[in-house]
């Protein structure tokens, strides 16, 4: 097993992930904010949604950043430490919001009232391995945001599997666009063909397909950037195709075609532009903020759903009547809390779930290595 590679870190896309995961809470929220925003600032915030496409785009560049080259390396023997660092990663934080929402579910059954449709019991064991989002149900339920997270789980399981074959993808100027716009005219035409016309419609049976496809175009992106950048005139090639794929994207928009055609194409060109700005002398949403709110992201991302529950039964009694200060209070209350989970829950449950998997590892490898000596 080849040690863990040492990458140059890319501090833009660290603080593009925060502004991300503030566009999503901001959707959830954004009804409440209609009492003191104008019309076409709640329609923008409408749009919120679309973060996690930037997401799924996002995780496939980092973790190919990352792991590529143990892949290549290694291929399907690299896979057990990914899923290693993945599980030590995303479940920790996933398991306590769903566990918190749990006790909560069970704390209004006892007191005499229906929590809902929303908190299934029947559904939870899919819940709590991440499965929820695979096609097996029918609607979103308990920790809502966590669908994408589900889905993430699958495109992990689904590049361990594969191991080294993205590192065996061709690499040229042309080949990554076209196959960057074939997979999306082909995610357009499978939601077109089956009668949707949004990318966020139907999320209980699209959202697997939606990452899967975001996910490969971000490990692709990977894959060709990475080998532009070795290149005399890598910032033309690199900003052509970043302005190409946005005004593609905005041509299929201008055209009536399938918006989910062009939002993974305006993704990758985002993702593109975010990736030049981190090699700037000093880069983009490098500042302490931005970098404190990409690394609490992940914590933002899962918890800020519950917590709104929370706030609008201690806090709210009119969701109509909720003024900016109360919006404030809820956005504050929300990154303190999301510090405390990075800082108490998150870091040390990584650092404990990695040592006891490479070590699980390790003990595996040797009884490997002895029966085969002793065979």
């Amino acid at each position: 097993m080849i040690a863990e590679r040492k990458v140059p870190m890319l501090p833009t896309l660290t603080g593009l992930r925060g502004i991300a995961a503030l566009a999503v809470l901001f959707y959830h929220i954004r009804f409440a904010m209609a009492g003191f925003l104008p019309e076409s600032a709640i329609a923008l915030l409408a749009h919120g949604y679309l973060a996690v496409d930037l997401f799924f785009v996002l995780s496939g560049f980092v973790l190919w950043w990352n792991y590529g080259a143990g892949f290549a390396a290694e291929g399907h023997r690299a896979a057990p430490r990914f899923l290693v660092r993945r599980i030590a990663r995303i479940f920790p934080l996933h398991l306590a919001i769903l566990s918190a929402m749990l006790a909560f579910a069970a704390a209004l059954l006892m007191s005499g009232r229906d929590p809902g449709a929303q908190y299934d019991f029947a559904r939870l064991p899919a819940h709590y391995l991440l499965v929820q989002n695979w096609g097996f149900a029918g609607e979103l339920t308990w920790n809502i945001p966590a669908w994408s997270i589900s889905t993430e789980w699958a495109a992990y399981l689904l590049l361990a599997a594969t191991g080294g074959l993205f590192a065996r993808l061709p690499a040229g100027r042309i080949v990554f666009p076209a196959f960057v716009v074939l997979l999306a005219l082909a995610l357009g035409g499978w939601f077109a063909a089956t009668g949707r016309a949004d990318i966020g419609d139907d999320i209980a049976a699209t959202g697997l397909a939606r990452c899967l496809a975001e996910f490969a175009m971000g490990v692709a992106l990977c894959r060709w950037w990475s080998v532009q950048r070795g290149r005399a005139d890598e910032a033309r090639v690199i900003y052509a195709t970043a302005i190409g794929l946005a005004l593609l994207s905005a041509a299929l928009l201008a055209a009536g075609l399938p918006q989910p055609m062009a939002v993974p194409l305006a993704m990758v060109a985002v993702v593109i532009f975010a990736l030049q700005a981190a090699l700037a002398a000093r880069p983009a949403l490098s500042g302490r903020v931005a970098q404190w709110l990409g690394d609490i992201s992940y914590a933002v991302y899962l918890s800020h759903f519950f917590l709104w529950i929370l706030f609008k039964l201690f806090f709210v009694d009119d969701l109509a009547a909720v003024g900016p200060e109360a919006i404030a209070a809820f956005v504050l209350l929300t990154l303190a809390v999301s510090h405390l989970l990075h800082a108490g829950l998150e870091i040390p449950a990584r650092r404990i779930v990695q040592r006891g998997g490479d070590g699980l590892l390790a003990t595996m490898a040797l009884k490997y290595r002895a029966r085969r000596s002793q065979g």
